[in-house]
């Protein structure tokens, strides 16, 4: 389909919260991300606009969320040894907004994530509107991780559709960052470094035995459909219970150290400290991956009431300074003599989890449909050891699979996306005699 850029509109904006100051726990772990994978993490995509919407209509939607949210609003100030930035909140300025006519959607989408982003000079935001015969079709909107998670970018859909006028209730990145900065905050950063040096200096060195050579090309990203995995948690939760998100922790890391054979297991669960004080309403980055180190020998049951114990203490302290575990690692590296890997992460994107257990014949007739396939091969941009996205799908849970093959070889990742179902199927009943 040909692409006809037939205007560019600047969208004029202003709004409340401008200054000058550091970054927030959430933006200093989300900009490392940044760096490490050498993209700027783009959120979003493509939507469909209601028939009836004029361009003026979404222009102003735009410039709502703009005037609203002070992370949208924000440009960074990088020190020339290439340090953490600085942050710059604006009072006003202007958002660009391309107009094409009779485009494809994705193709601009796909253009907007590939280009790089300057965080100096740039808003972590850009759109577009796609026409069809002269009538708005489809808005492109692609934001920064860096801007906000995945929790955030919710808050902005339901806003469009509520369009409160109301001040945003919570904190915004440059007051997180003051009262992180408190004596409070530094006592919240004090017990988590605690909790995670009891964690480094016991766990093993690796989570997986490292391949000789890395694929070509490096980076790997599968997808696993399960239908039978949800309904084994289902019944694994309600047998056992506790809260879904543990029995999916303790699957999980039942599931890597059957993989690897290496046991204990250490789990970086992303946490989205929206139940945080301030936190819950506000358009930023808050996520943080939190540190469990869980013993996955013996009897499951044992396995899932650990799992519990190291969700709650993984939880309460994943809220921290990034750049002080970094120098933690780097210490204790150096105290062993050995590098230590902690890139293995889970990422529960699930939504409200049944509390009913299904019949074991359910669950059973569910597995055939199961289906793994690798979906890309990359060398730009780069990806962490390993991260397992797990989320709702049209039918069961889709678990997609990002993976370093320096770390992580593919036979391996295939092998833990397929344990995963057969732990949780496995151990859904009571053992039977």
């Amino acid at each position: 389909m040909m692409r006809v850029l037939a205007e560019v509109v600047e969208v004029p904006f202003e709004g409340d919260g401008a200054g000058h100051g550091p970054l927030s726990w959430g933006q200093i772990e989300s900009w490392n991300a940044v760096r490490a994978l050498g993209h700027w993490m783009p959120l979003g995509g493509v939507e469909p606009i209601a028939p009836g919407t004029s361009l003026d209509d979404v222009l102003g939607e735009l410039r709502y969320h703009m005037c609203r949210h002070a992370t949208l609003r924000t440009r960074l100030h990088v020190p020339p040894d290439g340090g953490t930035p600085a942050q710059e909140v604006f009072a006003r300025g202007t958002l660009t907004v391309e107009v094409y006519d009779d485009a494809d959607p994705q193709e601009v989408a796909g253009r907007y994530r590939d280009r790089p982003l300057d965080f100096t000079a740039e808003w972590p935001i850009r759109a577009a509107v796609v026409r069809r015969d002269g009538v708005p079709a489809h808005l492109v909107a692609v934001v920064s991780h860096f801007a906000t998670d995945g929790a955030g970018a919710k808050i902005m859909l339901r806003e469009a559709r509520e369009r409160p006028d109301t001040p945003v209730e919570g904190l915004a990145p440059l007051e997180q960052a003051r009262w992180q900065a408190s004596p409070p905050g530094r006592r919240q950063n004090t017990a988590a470094l605690r909790h995670l040096d009891g964690i480094v200096r016991t766990m093993p060195p690796v989570r997986f035995p490292v391949p000789d050579v890395p694929r070509n090309p490096r980076y790997w990203r599968a997808a696993f459909d399960s239908a039978a995995l949800p309904l084994a948690l289902r019944a694994l939760t309600d047998r056992t219970d506790v809260d879904p998100a543990v029995s999916l922790l303790a699957v999980f890391a039942a599931a890597v150290a059957e993989t690897s054979g290496i046991d204990p297991v250490v789990v970086r669960p992303l946490v989205s400290n929206r139940f945080r004080a301030g936190l819950g309403g506000v358009v930023c980055t808050a996520v943080q991956a939190g540190l469990c180190l869980i013993d996955t020998a013996g009897d499951f049951d044992d396995v899932v009431e650990r799992a519990r114990r190291a969700a709650l203490a993984g939880y309460k302290y994943a809220y921290f300074d990034q750049r002080d575990l970094h120098a933690l690692l780097d210490r204790t590296a150096a105290e062993r003599g050995e590098q230590l890997q902690i890139g293995c992460f889970l990422n529960d994107r699930r939504g409200p989890v049944p509390m009913d257990a299904p019949p074991e014949a359910e669950i059973r007739a569910a597995l055939p449909r199961s289906e793994l396939r690798w979906i890309t091969r990359q060398d730009r941009p780069a990806l962490e050891p390993l991260i397992v996205d797990v989320e709702d799908g049209p039918d069961g849970y889709r678990l997609t699979l990002h993976s370093d093959t320096r770390w992580l070889a593919p036979e391996d990742a295939e092998r833990l996306l397929w344990s995963m179902e057969a732990i949780a199927v496995r151990h859904a009943w009571p053992r039977r005699p």
